[in-house]
């Protein structure tokens, strides 16, 4: 069985077959509250109106099968009746009561499923409403997502940048410690061969003061002290002359010196 809704100028095409007494009553636009029409084939099909402006509403029903049927109902009761375009007299009504009740089973049919569709349609709208909401709250949180990725990804270039930042400052640190580790390794060589100068030159001076008589060997100079100014052997002041003569060979620079006090051996500046 396949249902549609009429429009109002569908109905009015329905009921042109009409008495004038019935075209007289449409002078004026009535509201239809209801109208549907139940086909079973392209010859035979029912189509019901509701017209609510009337007291108590009536039901203005068309049937076609082999016969064209325009029906008027009120109250479960049929008023008027056409067959054909002919108007059939109210006593005869009753041997088309078979007709009536399929008409008004159809409608309260109709009425059950217009309810149904209603709530259907409601519950339709109120999950079209939640749906409205999720989707709201959806977008609200893929938005909220959205911000916090843009944040990460500003606070992970930040923090690229800093990093490429730091591994240059690294690099340049790395290449200033490769730099001073050579100069410190020259220096060590420096140091190196000074201590071995400065080794061979105590060396030389103890020879030195041993040859001028100033200790009758090594081993007995237990103080020593020779600088730009002063010549001690064992805590007695030299000549000046000697001094001199000392100072010449192996004071280097002013401020340069020897200094021996028992095991404790110094050469260079002295504080």
């Amino acid at each position: 069985m396949r249902k549609t809704i009429l429009s109002w100028g569908f109905f009015a095409l329905a009921l042109s077959s009409f008495a004038p007494t019935l075209q007289a009553q449409k002078k004026e636009p009535r509201p239809v509250v209801h109208s549907s029409k139940v086909s079973w084939g392209n010859q035979q099909y029912m189509n019901i109106d509701v017209d609510s402006s009337a007291t108590p509403p009536r039901i203005i029903a068309t049937y076609k099968s082999d016969t064209l049927y325009n029906l008027i109902i009120s109250q479960g009761r049929l008023t008027s009746l056409y067959i054909n375009g002919k108007l059939i007299p109210s006593d005869s009504f009753y041997l088309y009561d078979g007709l009536v009740k399929r008409i008004v089973d159809q409608m309260r049919r109709d009425s059950v499923q217009a309810i149904r569709d209603k709530e259907q349609a409601e519950r339709d709208e109120e999950q079209a409403i939640r749906d409205k909401k999720q989707a709201e709250r959806d977008a609200e949180q893929a938005e909220k997502e959205a911000i916090d990725a843009r944040m990460e990804a500003e606070r992970d270039a930040r923090q690229a940048q800093a990093d490429r930042e730091q591994a240059v400052r690294d690099k340049k640190q790395a290449e200033l410690d490769m730099q001073q580790a050579v100069r410190d390794k020259e220096q060590a060589v420096r140091d190196r061969k000074r201590a071995e100068e400065d080794k061979a030159l105590l060396k030389s001076l103890l020879a030195d003061v041993v040859k001028e008589g100033l200790a009758p060997d090594e081993k007995s100079i237990v103080s020593l002290v020779l600088d730009g100014s002063v010549f001690f052997v064992n805590g007695k002041k030299q000549s000046d002359e000697l001094q001199k003569k000392f100072e010449q060979k192996y004071i280097r620079k002013e401020g340069y010196g020897f200094y021996i006090n028992g095991k404790v051996m110094q050469i260079g500046t002295r504080y």
